[in-house]
């Protein structure tokens, strides 16, 4: 007698650990994918539409001629004082184990915070002083060119829309 059974064998189902590690990879994945589309859509990369911090200074650096702010993001860029990016993927990576472990250890969560804290305050003070550079060497009628250009992105927003600048609600 043959089988007549032609459904496919059944296969065995991955440990749950394995399908929420799975789940949880995808999801960080597709986040992290959302970003870098939105900030590619954007324009100019992460000058447009930053965050609470990066709102501070995103008319003074957007006011900039194009070879000026290249220039001070160059000096961001270039410092070799400043943690690199293996460093900044170490602290990740550190932040990333000490989640996952259980139970959450609430200091080690905290110091990674703080050096990334502290890099990013490195960050600032080093693109601060480019751009105080940039700014100083400005004639009087340059500087108030630029400030005129400030003002008007603070009026209508970096992107020209009336109401919608830095510190506007949207």
């Amino acid at each position: 007698m043959t089988d007549t059974n032609t459904s496919p064998p059944r296969r065995r189902r991955s440990p749950l650990w394995v399908r929420i590690l799975l789940s949880l990879s995808l999801a960080i994945n597709l986040a992290i994918a959302g970003l870098v589309a939105g900030l590619v859509l954007r324009g100019d990369g992460p000058l447009r539409g930053g965050g609470a911090g990066l709102s501070y200074a995103l008319p003074y650096i957007v006011a900039l001629e194009r070879d000026e702010r290249r220039a001070v993001m160059g000096a961001v860029r270039g410092n070799p004082d400043l943690p690199d990016r293996r460093a900044r993927r170490t602290q990740f990576d550190d932040m990333l184990t000490a989640l996952r472990a259980e139970p959450l250890d609430r200091e080690a969560v905290r110091a990674i915070l703080s050096l990334q804290a502290g890099g990013v305050a490195q960050v600032q003070a080093v693109a601060q002083e480019a751009w105080l550079d940039r700014v100083a060497a400005m004639t009087p009628v340059e500087r108030v060119a630029y400030a005129a250009r400030v003002e008007e992105i603070l009026n209508k927003g970096p992107r020209g829309r009336k109401g919608n600048g830095p510190g506007k609600a949207d």
